[in-house]
């Protein structure tokens, strides 16, 4: 069975690699003479960055986490390469004026995964496949590899925002969302998640965002604790009542064919 058929296959059975029962492909599925064995021939690992926190009224809070860890464990299965368990917080201040989020300060984040690193390197892990959900997890990831520079340096790094893959853009945003796609809570990730998810949530047939008029368009990130005055329901500049269950399916193919081609 060639890449694409294997990927159809998952797309439209997402619990044979949701489920860790049915994936393999799991490093915590190991046990460690196993992970020892495996570290003979490849030396390669996926690890799934995601976040807890708001998406709007609609949205789920698992979104970023959910959609990451679902690429990430179907990228395992299609490519033999061992997953990490997922990092389920992220650095998400910018989101603790909605109940539910729950975030990483980026000092922590910074030490947690510099903690994480060192410890895949220590057991001989060289090559780290980061399949990331939220933007804000980058900064201070790459922060942490700078603070252990020289520790790191002979391993190798691939950081993957899935959502903003050339293909996804293309063949997804441009086709389907256009200006509605926005930047957060958008349609892309939620179709994706009703994909992973199917009975997650149900889309209102309509929706406007009731965004505050922003001068400048970093000004709320620079101050965590004024988004909700700039964003007042969590969304920014996204239309996402058009998100489908169907369109999911084709994103998440999208996403998994160019990561594997990645790999």
């Amino acid at each position: 069975m060639n890449l694409q058929a294997k990927i159809q296959e998952l797309v439209e059975s997402p619990e044979r690699f949701l489920d860790p029962a049915h994936n393999e492909y799991l490093l915590a599925n190991k046990s460690s003479p196993e992970i020892a064995e495996y570290l003979k021939k490849d030396q390669r690992v996926i690890l799934p960055l995601g976040s807890t926190e708001q998406h709007g009224p609609d949205g789920i809070l698992g979104i970023d986490h959910i959609t990451a860890t679902g690429i990430a464990y179907a990228v395992a299965q299609l490519t033999g390469v061992l997953c990490a368990p997922p990092l389920n917080y992220g650095m998400a201040m910018h989101h603790l004026g909605f109940p539910g989020t729950m975030a990483l300060r980026p000092t922590t984040y910074i030490n947690l995964i510099c903690d994480l690193i060192h410890s895949l390197k220590r057991h001989g892990f060289k090559k780290v496949i980061v399949i990331n959900g939220h933007g804000g997890n980058k900064g201070p990831f790459m922060n942490a590899l700078a603070e252990r520079e020289d520790e790191f340096a002979e391993m190798d790094f691939s950081f993957v925002n899935w959502w903003v893959m050339p293909g996804l853009q293309k063949n997804i945003i441009d086709k389907y969302f256009a200006e509605k796609e926005g930047y957060h809570a958008t349609p892309t990730e939620i179709s994706v998640t009703m994909a992973l998810v199917p009975e997650a949530m149900t889309m209102p047939d309509s929706y406007t965002c009731p965004q505050a008029q922003v001068d400048n368009d970093n000004c709320a990130w620079v101050m965590p604790g004024k988004f909700r005055e700039y964003y007042p329901d969590g969304v920014m500049r996204a239309d996402y009542s058009g998100s489908t269950q169907q369109i999911g399916k084709e994103t998440l193919a999208y996403a998994l064919t160019e990561i594997c081609e990645l790999i």
